[in-house]
């Protein structure tokens, strides 16, 4: 059961959007031959249990850094969800629904020391809603709710679900009435009245302030809002494009039922090919602002890679994992009954 609204803007935006992730392996075809010998990360791995002290199973969801993450873990006699922040010095709770709410935790970012989200959940009553929330990150006061005026919010799964700028708190919710508006949403970190402005077209957040558009129906379009500005972004017609203002990503299918992608700037120029049998992780382009982020299936293991952008070399991050993500310059993914994590930045 989930937030109607909410989770079918998610479901509309994912397929206007046009970003395939790669969510389970099959067997590949070989892969062609590739470039030099991938190296080792050069930055440490953080690692923590995947397991709390309770007994229960840890998922995080977001890292503040790569020793600060939150996620969430069920209650020990599974009648609630709870949402966590664990850090070296210790684990804290931030809120519990029963599981009869079906909660989504969405959306998080980090800014000023501050942590925000958005929670979606059934209300006692009947009906759904979706709500803002803030945590220190550091220090024990009880979390704060900003807002639950979100309008139809949209989430992407992408670090700029939620953007903390001049002093508010930023999201997308789609037009009421269906139509091809957006509706850029703020409110203040501290909480108030929510400003609510239309603008034309389908669009998703990127870095600040731009959008990036979400409709395949229309040309692939970098905006922004402060200043009028659009920018057509260069593609052919089989590739799909994801961006920042500074980088793409673009995948093809290939044969054998392979992708093929390629990373340039959003003018078309410095475009080079990712060598690998790849599957890309994410809906956001350049994590951190320099890094792609790919499993590749080596040795019948799958391989998580990080493709830097600045040098044209690939390293990678660890030869045997399962689940793994990534958010505003962080890397997560589960190893051996370890959550593992990588800060890029």
């Amino acid at each position: 059961m989930r937030n109607g609204r909410t989770l079918i803007a998610l479901a509309v935006a994912l397929l206007a959007g046009g970003v395939l992730l790669a969510t389970t392996h099959r067997t590949p075809t070989p892969p062609p031959a590739r470039a030099p010998a991938v190296a080792a990360m050069e930055k440490p791995s953080v690692a923590i249990s995947a397991k709390l002290a309770d007994g229960t199973d840890y998922t995080p969801l977001f890292y503040v850094t790569a020793s600060v993450s939150v996620g969430t873990a069920p209650t020990p006699d599974d009648t609630a969800d709870r949402l966590l922040l664990r850090s070296p010095t210790g684990d804290r709770e931030l809120h519990r629904l029963a599981k009869g709410r079906y909660a989504q935790f969405l959306g998080f970012t980090a800014a000023a020391g501050r942590l925000y989200w958005a929670e979606s959940s059934a209300l006692a009553g009947g009906g759904y809603e979706t709500r803002l929330w803030t945590a220190a990150v550091e220090g024990t006061d009880p979390p704060a709710s900003l807002t639950a005026d979100m309008g139809a919010a949209v989430f992407f799964d992408s670090e700029f679900d939620l953007v903390v700028a001049d002093g508010r708190v930023h999201w997308i919710a789609a037009a009421p009435d269906s139509d091809t508006r957006t509706e850029l949403r703020s409110v203040a970190v501290a909480g108030g009245p929510v400003t609510t402005v239309a603008f034309e077209g389908r669009f998703r957040h990127t870095a600040w302030p731009w959008l990036l558009s979400v409709d395949d129906a229309a040309p692939l379009v970098l905006a922004d809002p402060l200043t009028g500005e659009r920018r057509t972004v260069t593609k052919a017609a089989a590739e799909s494009v994801v961006c920042t203002p500074t980088w793409c990503r673009s995948m093809v299918t290939a044969a054998g039922d392979r992708y093929l992608f390629d990373v340039r700037h959003p003018d078309g120029s410095a475009r080079r090919r990712v060598p690998g049998n790849l599957n890309a992780i994410t809906v956001d382009a350049a994590i951190g602002g320099r890094y792609e982020i790919f499993t590749e299936y080596r040795n019948e293991r799958s391989t998580l890679v990080a493709y830097d952008l600045d040098t044209s070399t690939m390293q990678t991050l660890t030869e045997n994992t399962g689940v793994s993500a990534a958010r505003a310059g962080v890397v997560w993914w589960a190893e051996d009954g370890e959550w593992r994590s990588v800060d890029l930045r």
